[in-house]
């Protein structure tokens, strides 16, 4: 699954969560006689008569997929990945794997340590030989110029899709 339909998925699934706990809030408020739409006594274990284990089932589903959401939107708002991305350097890539069919996608990043990370991703049709022998040749050292680290090392991912 690619990361955007991953990330619309997710916030589908947390949107639904959080529409059906609204509705369900809404519901309990209006069954009791003479409570008002906001009311701070809404959660008073009346749901959850007779079933000691109700509600800290439901606050620890609450906390995990709070925790769950929130780990999600950070890696969406990609402040897990490390370095930054270079257009210079992609551009550069792309024009030393231009001709070979089956590139998918492609990526440069700077690291902090002074390192330059490619990653580049392959359909299965691809020529896993001749993308390998263009990167050795020339596309890594293109790639070092065009980012100013002529002499910085280069780690380099290959990803081949399944699919």
């Amino acid at each position: 699954m690619r990361p955007r339909w991953g990330n619309r998925v997710g916030l589908l699934l947390v949107g639904l969560a959080l529409v059906a706990g609204g509705f369900g809030l809404l519901a309990t408020v209006r069954r009791r006689p003479g409570a008002v739409l906001i009311d701070a006594s809404v959660a008073d274990g009346s749901v959850a008569d007779g079933k000691p284990w109700a509600l800290p089932l439901l606050a620890g589903a609450a906390m995990v997929l709070a925790l769950v959401a929130t780990r999600w939107l950070f890696m969406a708002l990609g402040w897990g990945r490390v370095g930054s991305r270079t257009g210079g350097g992609i551009a550069m890539l792309g024009v030393a794997l231009k001709g070979i069919d089956g590139i998918g996608r492609i990526s440069v990043r700077l690291v902090r340590d002074g390192r330059v990370r490619v990653s580049v991703s392959l359909r299965r049709s691809a020529d896993l030989r001749q993308v390998i022998r263009r990167l050795d040749e020339s596309a890594v050292s293109r790639v070092r110029r065009a980012v100013g680290r002529d002499d910085a090392l280069a780690v380099v991912r290959l990803h081949v899709r399944r699919r």
